[in-house]
């Protein structure tokens, strides 16, 4: 129960949260361009670059501009620029807190997450800006266009030719087939794509070389449009194939797969990327810098060299939510508003006359639910382990979960305000392939749920209150004792949670909490080493990542992953939604494919998947220096918010900038050479 102070700040905090506005009325960007109106492969008259690379240019530590550029570079139109054409210079700073794992993001290594891995890798299609399209579709990145055979079996890319990576080597056909073929593709060698999702009518999709700037798909079916969606930032990063085929077995008969997993470690810079900056420094539990890439491959319509920004900082902290403090107290530019518990905070420090910052709002966007481990093949080491996966495959348990579960007062108590809501999975009521009718709700009443536990066996033998094994089960008489995994950088999470410990043990389960750092959930995720996991759910579109909704792969949905050698189980619910995510592979029309995911939705809910506990307005905070930030930019669509600007168009007006201090490290050809990719494994 609230006492009267506890009463007093309730009030105060609906009252603050009630004056944020959703959506700045200034200039709207969504919906309103073609992609030729958003950036087009045109060749300029004559090209501009930052001064400090003027100087290097000066000594002959760099080519001109023009010899680093394409012939026919990318042309990013002033359309999508908010405040138009940007000025050199400044400092972008950001916050992070996930240590850099590698930056080989070809064997599934995290380069710390936080918009640092969308700044280094480069994809062949990019999906984040497609919120800007009046027709939303995958837009061009290190390709310029494509075009079907007669029979729709064959997709012929072009990709733009004269791109170079950061240490000058040409980007070529030769870099995707190996991305491809060698990655991917490899069973030795774990990778952010899947082999299995570029499987099409039952065959194996093949890539072939054309030429160095012309590669085929040839495909088992007429026209997947899904296999666009692949070849998106995470799935399809393309790797330097100069730089890692030396750690490559089927290059280097010295090389062993450890030795591919374990290539270029986080001190080993300056990074080879197709990115706007480049990474050149990395303390680890302090700073990472990047700056400028000599050779980033992108202007803007008068010719300027993209990025505007100079240096990019990134400071290592230890939770996510230092990130957002940094914001208000000034040392950074950006934050994700989307822990519930800093709503209020944060909001009212917008308000102060002299706040640096801003914030906007957009749609329900994330998701905070409950997942049971399903899997009988993964991490199964007891009887206690394999009587909680069946009784997790029971639907009148996931529906007693469900019902223990007061959705109202976690989302309107724990977190008052208009900003978030009770849940009750599936998709977040913001995407656009929600549907409110297709929900089926399994709403709080713990008596049901009581009874719901009792249909299955479970009574309390001993009066402590909570609920002992039937006795025809392996562990009778044991209490039904639950461990829920939580990432504990998401304290929203972990305050959902402890909010539902005593719901649970009102109806009988003792929930145990368990925090577990960020990389070992991915871990633990991975080898099905755990019992419930609450979690946050960021994707707001289900065709693009059908992984996260359902058995789309072997690996997914993470509550659910195949043992060795791909065997699962699938309940029948699974088996109708993975039939159903299979067919919507080959769905164009976009109407046609929002009916097919209004039933997976029905299937979700009606069959508790996961229990849906609260969604949250997702937000971005954002300095007042920054410029053209498009107003209007949802923090997650498509993608993440790094991606959706893009960044590279970023700029800070010359009054603002803060003063550079790392220019001195700009790559050039010497700092490549008698780097790891060139020397003998030890």
């Amino acid at each position: 129960m609230f006492n009267k102070k506890s009463l007093v700040i309730f009030i105060s905090l609906i009252i603050v949260l009630s004056t944020v506005v959703v959506g700045a009325e200034e200039k709207k960007f969504a919906g309103q361009f073609s992609k030729e109106e958003m950036w087009v492969n045109q060749s300029l008259d004559s090209y501009s670059e930052a001064p400090e690379l003027k100087v290097l240019v000066d000594s002959g530590e760099l080519p001109p501009v023009e010899e680093r550029l394409p012939k026919v570079p990318r042309v990013v139109k002033s359309n999508i620029m908010a405040d138009g054409v940007g000025e050199y210079g400044g400092v972008w700073r950001d916050t992070f807190a996930v240590p850099v794992a590698s930056w080989n993001w070809g064997a599934q290594k995290t380069q710390g997450w936080f918009g640092i891995n969308q700044i280094v890798q480069e994809s062949l299609l990019v999906s984040g800006p497609m919120w800007m399209l009046e027709q939303p579709d995958p837009l061009p990145n290190l390709v310029t266009g494509w075009e079907w055979s007669a029979d729709g079996k064959t997709l012929t890319m072009n990709l733009l030719e004269g791109i170079k990576w950061s240490d000058g080597e040409l980007f070529t056909a030769d870099d995707v087939l190996f991305t491809y073929n060698d990655l991917i593709l490899n069973d030795n060698i774990p990778t952010f794509g899947s082999k299995e999702a570029w499987v099409y009518g039952g065959q194996q999709t093949e890539l072939e070389k054309v030429d160095d700037y012309t590669i085929k798909w040839h495909f088992g079916i007429e026209k997947p449009v899904h296999a666009f969606y692949n070849m998106d930032y995470l799935d399809f990063a393309v790797s330097p194939k100069h730089v890692y085929k030396n750690f490559h077995p089927d290059y280097n008969e010295d090389a062993s797969y450890d030795d591919f997993v374990n290539a270029t470690p986080p001190d080993d810079l300056p990074l080879v990327t197709l990115g706007p900056w480049v990474p050149t420094k990395y303390e680890a539990g302090q700073q990472l810098v990047m700056v400028r890439n000599p050779y980033y491959w992108q202007v803007d319509e008068e010719g300027n060299q993209l990025p505007y920004l100079s240096e990019v900082r990134f400071n290592e902290v230890e939770s996510g939510d230092i990130r957002t403090m940094n914001l208000i107290g000034g040392s950074a530019d950006r934050t994700n508003l989307e822990n519930p518990q800093t709503f209020s905070m944060v909001r009212q420090a917008s308000l102060e006359e002299d706040a640096p910052f801003k914030i906007e709002f957009g749609p329900f966007g994330i998701g905070y639910h409950i997942s049971m481990n399903l899997s009988r093949y993964l991490s199964v080491e007891n009887d206690r382990d394999a009587e909680l996966r069946e009784l997790f495959r029971e639907k009148a348990f996931r529906e007693a979960v469900s019902h223990s579960i007061s959705r109202d007062a976690i989302a309107n108590v724990a977190f008052p305000g208009p900003l978030t809501q009770a849940w009750h999975g599936g998709y977040p009521s913001g995407s656009s392939y929600y549907d409110q009718n297709s929900v089926v709700k399994y709403e709080y009443n713990p008596e049901t749920a009581k009874e719901k536990l009792a249909s299955l066996g479970f009574e309390d033998t001993n009066g402590d209150g909570i609920l002992n094994w039937p006795e025809d089960s392996k562990i009778a008489g044991d209490e039904l004792v639950i461990e829920m995994m939580i990432n504990q950088d998401q304290q929203a999470s972990i305050n959902a949670a402890e909010a539902v410990q005593p719901m649970f043990r009102e109806v009988g389960i003792d929930l145990k909490v368990r925090l577990v750092s960020a990389n070992n959930v991915a871990t633990k995720v991975g080898g099905g080493d755990f019992e419930m996991y609450f979690n946050r759910l960021d994707s707001a579109i289900p065709f693009i990542q059908m992984e996260l909704f359902g058995p789309f792969r072997n690996n997914s949905p993470d509550w659910h992953y195949a043992g060795s050698g791909g065997k699962r189980d699938l309940l029948d619910f699974e088996k109708e939604i993975q039939q159903i995510m299979q067919e919507a592979r080959y769905v164009a029309d976009a109407a046609e494919r929002k009916e097919m995911f209004k039933k997976i939705l029905n299937l979700y809910t009606e069959n508790v998947y996961t229990v849906g506990v609260y969604e949250v307005r997702r937000g971005t905070g954002l300095h007042k220096r920054i410029r053209n930030w498009q107003p209007d930019i949802p923090p997650y669509m498509y993608n993440w918010t790094i991606n959706s600007i893009p960044v590279q168009i970023l700029y800070v007006n010359q009054e603002d900038q803060f003063e550079t201090m790392f220019l001195d490290s700009i790559p050039t050809k010497k700092d490549y050479i008698e780097r790891s990719w060139h020397l003998p494994l030890d």
